[in-house]
């Protein structure tokens, strides 16, 4: 009798399947994160000039077509409380016709408050970077890879993830913010 329990046990757990706490999740669907990043959230907080920069971001995950596992990505920025144009001091006369600039954009694996390794390089750069001459930006960034183990570990715990924007002025990071998966 105790075979057949130990068998039925097995047979309901093969069927029903095993939680996301038990085994990993296998990316699949579209999935559509979200943060709100600000300067204080970073680790430092951002520098007096941009301490008070925020924003919204929308990551929506769309899978490869390809079967691979990973994801394509389209994250949607809206920026708000940079510096503008004509604000900072003669010696950043240079860089004064921008406001901010920002300079890289990550996503990296870590708990709010703890720095964490970068996981997906969102294309920004100082050859390609994001000027806000306004103190404001909107603009979307198409086609950025996730690769699978990383759509599988933000899948299963999206604020074990972060979003990080750097400028010229605050290269430790000028806004950062936890993912949430809706």
């Amino acid at each position: 009798m105790k075979r057949f329990a130990v068998l039925a046990c097995a047979v309901s757990l093969t069927v029903a399947g095993c939680n996301g706490s038990i085994n990993p999740v296998t990316p699949s669907g579209l999935v559509t994160l979200v943060t709100q990043p600000t300067g204080a959230q970073n680790v430092p907080p951002a520098g007096s000039l941009e301490a008070g920069a925020t924003g919204t971001v929308q990551i929506t995950m769309t899978p490869a077509s390809d079967g691979s596992g990973n994801y394509t990505a389209s994250i949607t920025l809206s920026l708000a409380n940079l510096l503008k144009a004509g604000v900072l001091p003669p010696a950043y006369a240079p860089m004064d016709t921008m406001g901010s600039v920002i300079v890289a954009g990550y996503l990296h694996q870590g708990s709010a408050g703890a720095l964490g390794p970068v996981v997906v390089n969102l294309g920004i750069s100082q050859a390609a970077p994001i000027a806000t001459p306004s103190g404001a930006a909107f603009l979307t960034l198409t086609n950025v890879t996730i690769p699978s183990a990383v759509a599988s570990g933000i899948i299963s715990n999206a604020s074990g993830y972060y979003f990080n924007l750097y400028s010229a002025l605050n290269q430790s990071g000028v806004m950062r913010g936890q993912l949430v998966k809706q």
